[in-house]
C-alpha cells in the first residue's frame, strides 16, 4: 500500500515500491536516464492496473528500464489517461542486487481511497 498527498502522488509511489520490490539495494539505482509511459483503462482501478503493467513492462523487456522515480506529467481522472515519465536507468545485475521477480500485476483485492486527507492505492503483485 502507498499513500501520498494526491492519488497522482499515491500512483506515483506504488509504481516506484514495485521497482524498489524487484533490487534489494534501490539506492544503487542513479537516474541517468529517462522512459516515457502512458496507460488508459476504463475506470480507476483499471488505469492504475494498465499504468503499473506498462511500467513492468518497461523493465522485462529492452532496455530493461528500473526507475528511481516517477513523475505523472498529465493524470486525467475524467478520462482515465495517464502519462508518466520514469527517472532511472537500465537493470544492471552487476550494479543492482537482483530482489524480488515481479510477473504481473493483479486486480486482486486492488484497493483505490481517495478523500480529503486520504489518498492510497493497495495493489498485490504476481511474484
Amino acid at each position: 500500500m502507498k499513500g501520498g498527498d494526491s492519488l497522482k502522488e499515491a500512483f506515483e509511489q506504488v509504481v516506484v515500491s514495485m521497482f524498489n520490490y524487484m533490487t534489494t539495494d534501490f539506492s544503487t539505482v542513479e537516474m541517468t536516464g529517462e522512459q516515457e509511459v502512458e496507460a488508459e483503462g476504463e475506470d480507476l482501478e483499471s488505469l492504475l492496473f494498465h499504468f503499473m503493467d506498462e511500467w513492468l513492462f518497461v523493465f522485462s523487456a529492452e532496455p530493461f528500464f528500473i526507475a528511481r522515480k516517477i513523475h505523472i506529467t498529465e493524470f486525467d481522472v475524467e478520462n482515465f489517461k495517464i502519462k508518466s515519465i520514469g527517472y532511472g536507468e537500465e537493470f544492471d545485475i552487476q550494479k543492482h542486487p537482483q530482489g524480488t521477480e515481479v510477473k504481473a500485476i493483479t486486480y486482486s483485492n486492488m484497493q483505490i481511497y481517495e478523500e480529503e486527507n486520504r489518498h492510497e492505492v493497495f495493489v498485490i503483485i504476481d511474484i
